[in-house]
C-alpha cells in the first residue's frame, strides 16, 4: 500500500494478425529512412525476414540486414551489430525474431549513441543517453522482450548471463503479429511458452508484486494454461497462436515494474556455463523453485491453480497450491519439457559452481518471495539433476 509503482510500456503497441503490414507506415512516422533489420540465420531460413524486406522494398524504404544474432547472444554480438549499423549508415533498428534478436537490437540501439562497451551498462538504470529509434517484432511467444526494458547477454568470461535494465531499452514501437509465430517448431513453441509462464508466475508471486501487475500476470497464466498445449500440438492453430502471443506480451509487461525471481537467477548459470537455452533452463527449473517458494506463496499459488482451471472449491489453500505446482509439472511433461539437468549434459559436479554463480544474481534473488541461500540453491539444483 505504501509503494509507488512506476510502470512504462513501449512508445506504441500494435497487436493482431497481420499487424506487421503496418511496419512501413511505422518507420515513416519515426522518420526512419534506412533501418537495420536485426535477426538470426535460422529465422532467415523460414522466409520471415524476406517477407519484411519485401514490405520495405514495396514502400521504397532502404534497409540493411544483420543476421548474426545467436541464441543467448554474447556481448560481442552487440558490437558486431553496432558495426553493421554504422557501416550501413542506418538511422534505426528493427528487431525481428525471438528474445535474442530483440535484445541485441535494444542493446545495439543504445550503443550507437553511448560510449564504451555494452558491459559498462550492466545493471539497473546505467544507460545515460537514449538510443536510436527501434521497432521490435517478435516471432516467438515467450520472452515478451518487445515490451520490456531488459536485455540479457552472455558474458563468456564470467560464464554468466547478465542483465541490462533501463527505460531507454523500451521499444519506440512494438509490433506483435501472431501470424509470424505459426512456423515455430513444436519444441521451441513449448519452451518459449513455459518461459512466458515463468515470467507471469514470478511476477505474480514476487516479493514486490502489485495489484496492477497481478492482473496482467494472472491473465497470462490463464491464457497459457488454455492455449499452450494447442499451440504445441498444432502450429497452425490460429486462435492458440493469437492468445499465446498475447500471453507472452502480458508477461513481458510485468518485467519492468516487478521483474522475475529465483527461477531466472538459477537459470542464468545453466546458460552461462553449459549453453542451455534460456527458455529451456527456465522451463526445467520452474517446478522445483515453485516447490521451494511454496512456504511463502501458498495463497498466491492457490490463485494460480484457479487461473490454470483447477477446481479448488473443495480444497484447502495448501491443497490448491500443491495442485498448481502439479498442473504445471503435468503441462511441462505433456509438451515434452526436459525435467532433469542430466538430460542436457550437465554434470553433477556443476551443482556447486552453479549455485555459487546464481547467488551473484542479487538483482533477481532480491525479488524472490522466499530468501534464497547458497545451500537452498544447491538443493534445488540437486532435485533438478
Amino acid at each position: 500500500m505504501d509503494r509507488v509503482l512506476e510502470m512504462q510500456l513501449s512508445g506504441r503497441l500494435v497487436f493482431g494478425g497481420g499487424a506487421v503490414a503496418q511496419l512501413p507506415g511505422t518507420l515513416a512516422q519515426l522518420g526512419l529512412m534506412r533501418p537495420l533489420i536485426v535477426t538470426d540465420r535460422g529465422l532467415v531460413n523460414t522466409g520471415i525476414p524476406a517477407q519484411i524486406e519485401r514490405l520495405l522494398d514495396d514502400a521504397q524504404i532502404a534497409h540493411v540486414l544483420f543476421d548474426g544474432v545467436e541464441p543467448d547472444p554474447r556481448v560481442e554480438i552487440v558490437h558486431a551489430c553496432v558495426a553493421a549499423a554504422r557501416a550501413g549508415q542506418c538511422d534505426g533498428l528493427i528487431g525481428l525474431g525471438g528474445g535474442s534478436a530483440l535484445d541485441i537490437a535494444k542493446a545495439a540501439a543504445v550503443m550507437l549513441t553511448n560510449e564504451g562497451s555494452i558491459v559498462d551498462y550492466v545493471g539497473i538504470d546505467m544507460i545515460p543517453q537514449p538510443g536510436l529509434p527501434k521497432v521490435l517484432i517478435p516471432t516467438t511467444a515467450g520472452t515478451g522482450s518487445e515490451v520490456s526494458p531488459i536485455a540479457i547477454l552472455s558474458d563468456t568470461e564470467a560464464h554468466l548471463k547478465k542483465g541490462i535494465v533501463s527505460p531507454k531499452l523500451y521499444a519506440d514501437v512494438a509490433i506483435v503479429d501472431p501470424d509470424l509465430t505459426v512456423s515455430l517448431p513444436p519444441h521451441i513453441t513449448a519452451y518459449t511458452g513455459v518461459d512466458a509462464l515463468t515470467h507471469a508466475i514470478e511476477a505474480y508471486t514476487n516479493r514486490f508484486a502489485h495489484p496492477l501487475v497481478d492482473t496482467l500476470a494472472l491473465k497470462a497464466i490463464e491464457l497459457i494454461g488454455q492455449y499452450l498445449l494447442r499451440a504445441v500440438a498444432r502450429g497452425d492453430d490460429a486462435e492458440a497462436r493469437y492468445f499465446m502471443s498475447m500471453a507472452s506480451m502480458l508477461g513481458g509487461m510485468c518485467l519492468g515494474p516487478v521483474n522475475t525471481g529465483a527461477v531466472h537467477a538459477l537459470a542464468y548459470p545453466l546458460g552461462g556455463l553449459y549453453n542451455v537455452p534460456h527458455g529451456v533452463a527456465n522451463s526445467l527449473l520452474l517446478p522445483y523453485v515453485m516447490r521451494f517458494n511454496l512456504l511463502s506463496s501458498e495463497a498466491r499459488y492457490a490463485q494460480i491453480a484457479l487461473a490454470l482451471g483447477v477446481r479448488t472449491e473443495h480444497l484447502s489453500s495448501r491443497e490448491a497450491a500443491e495442485h498448481a505446482i502439479a498442473a504445471i509439472e503435468r503441462l511441462c511433461r505433456d509438451i515434452g519439457i526436459v525435467s532433469r539437468m542430466r538430460d542436457l549434459g550437465v554434470p553433477e559436479s556443476a551443482i556447486d559452481p552453479m549455485a555459487e554463480a546464481a547467488m551473484q544474481v542479487t538483482r533477481l534473488l532480491n525479488n524472490n518471495p522466499r530468501v534464497m541461500t547458497l545451500e537452498a540453491a544447491r538443493e534445488i539444483y540437486r532435485q533438478a539433476y
